[in-house]
């Protein structure tokens, strides 16, 4: 893992097998490293960092938040929001004056761009997920006609708690991966749509199966209008767009 050793010489000034301890000679003549491996590596694995993206005429800082744990997916940026965002961009008057509602906002990357290409745009994600979203809100969409929206929203819960059929958009942005969550994310789906909303969810194809098991589910309650592969270097990222079937 060269990139977690390099990360430990910025750290302390030594090699991840240096900083443990053990007396100055050993340790290429700098003194003993109060931290042991154990906590180095659980420092590197809570880190974050900045990335700069330009889109609709502003520079974007997008913080991601403890990326070295693998499981924590909300607070980074994946590729196929970065298509997304493209997507967006060209098609700015598409969304200018429109409620959208995002789930699974993540970092808030599209979220935002949605917003400065002005969009009246509501972010949702999982409660741990909010603070570092909310932190990129603010500091990206000064000036925004509509100032988004940062809410608490875990898929087939408390849904209450949002109008049906308030929004023109509802988008997310590779929210299929979680087979147990399939039956909720739709759900969810049904319960913020009205007739007139469109759904837009972009995705990365990773897994083929169990892309195939989510619209099987999905297209018994919406009717898929278009779908468009968008350009992402050599990635296979696909734009769907859908609409609640009629009912009778």
């Amino acid at each position: 893992m060269p990139f977690k050793q390099n990360q430990a010489e910025m750290n302390c000034g030594a090699t991840v097998s240096n900083c443990s301890g053990g007396n100055s000679t050993a340790n290429g003549g700098y003194p003993p490293s109060p931290w042991t491996k154990e906590q180095i590596y659980d420092l590197m694995a809570k880190r974050s960092r900045v990335l700069k993206y330009n889109y609709a005429g502003r520079e974007i800082h997008i913080k991601e938040a403890n990326i070295g744990i693998q499981e924590e997916v909300g607070t980074k940026v994946w590729h196929a929001g970065e298509a997304f965002c493209e997507f967006i961009q060209r098609r700015g008057r598409q969304f200018e004056g429109k409620k959208v509602i995002e789930v699974g906002a993540g970092t808030g990357l599209v979220g935002i761009v949605a917003s400065l290409m002005g969009a009246d745009v509501t972010l949702t994600d999982l409660k741990k997920i909010l603070p570092n979203m909310e932190e990129n809100v603010q500091i990206n969409t000064e000036g925004c006609k509509h100032r988004p929206k940062v809410r608490e929203l875990a898929w087939g819960r408390e849904l209450h708690q949002y109008s049906k059929g308030h929004y023109d958009y509802v988008i997310g942005t590779d929210v299929v991966y979680e087979e147990h969550m399939f039956r909720s994310l739709v759900v969810t789906l049904k319960h913020l749509c009205d007739e007139k909303t469109r759904v837009l969810l972009c995705h990365h194809v990773r897994w083929p199966d169990k892309d195939e098991k989510f619209m099987e589910l999905f297209s018994a309650d919406f009717t898929l209008v278009n779908q468009r592969r968008l350009p992402k270097q050599d990635l296979t990222v696909y734009l769907f767009e859908a609409k609640l079937k009629e009912t009778h």
